[in-house]
């Protein structure tokens, strides 16, 4: 897993040669026929590289993507990391018992799950794949709040971006990111567990379950 690792890369290796591609190609073409316009072109190229070069765009930042140029697991070449934490006011016992279940499991979704890691009442770890490609992997720990307030759950998942930086982005942009499901399926874990209702998208709970 990811967790404490010093991620400050948000480029995959895709993004950031496409970059330096862009932006060798501006730098090149203003370069034919210097002006003032072709200048300014010039300096978004080079902006390009810069980025290309540390590997991190200041405008995904704000959207929290984080890649992993080394994951743990050799199928994988870089994944884009996702960790959530949510207090749950239930015993560890109980929110493990719950979580553990297939249905329950935040894992992402239309994906094959196999559990590789299983220490009851403390932590879970999956691999989730379609047909044979592996398409993410993630852990969940579990420990008791303080003040016996319940239990913290933290999860940590790594997925392999199919259209990089960029499309995690979007992805988050439209509401569709994996770590807004993450969040959601955190939340409705809570919400089960707690009241025993299922809170709609508007907070709302829709009946008991």
């Amino acid at each position: 897993m990811a967790t404490g690792l010093n991620l400050k890369l948000n480029l995959t290796r895709a993004d950031r040669l496409g970059y330096v591609v862009g932006g060798l190609a501006l730098i090149v073409w203003a370069l034919r026929r210097p002006s003032f316009a072709r200048a300014g072109a010039a300096g978004v190229g080079g902006w390009l590289l810069y980025q290309a070069y540390t590997g991190r765009n200041p405008m995904f930042k704000p959207l929290g993507i984080r890649v992993n140029p080394a994951p743990a697991l050799p199928e994988a070449v870089e994944t884009i990391v996702v960790e959530e934490a949510i207090t749950i006011s239930r015993p560890r016992t109980e929110v493990y018992t719950f979580l553990a279940r297939g249905e329950n499991l935040p894992a992402l979704a239309d994906e094959a799950v196999q559990i590789t890691r299983d220490l009851p009442g403390e932590e879970l770890a999956w691999r989730a794949t379609r047909g044979e490609a592996l398409m993410h992997f993630g852990s969940l720990g579990l420990r008791d709040a303080p003040g016996g307030r319940g239990t913290i759950v933290s999860v940590s998942l790594e997925y392999l971006p199919s259209g990089g930086s960029l499309g995690a982005a979007i992805s988050h942009l439209m509401g569709r990111s994996p770590q807004r499901v993450l969040a959601d399926k955190l939340r409705r874990a809570r919400s089960l567990l707690e009241t025993g209702e299922v809170p709609t998208t508007d907070g709302q709970p829709t009946g008991r379950r």
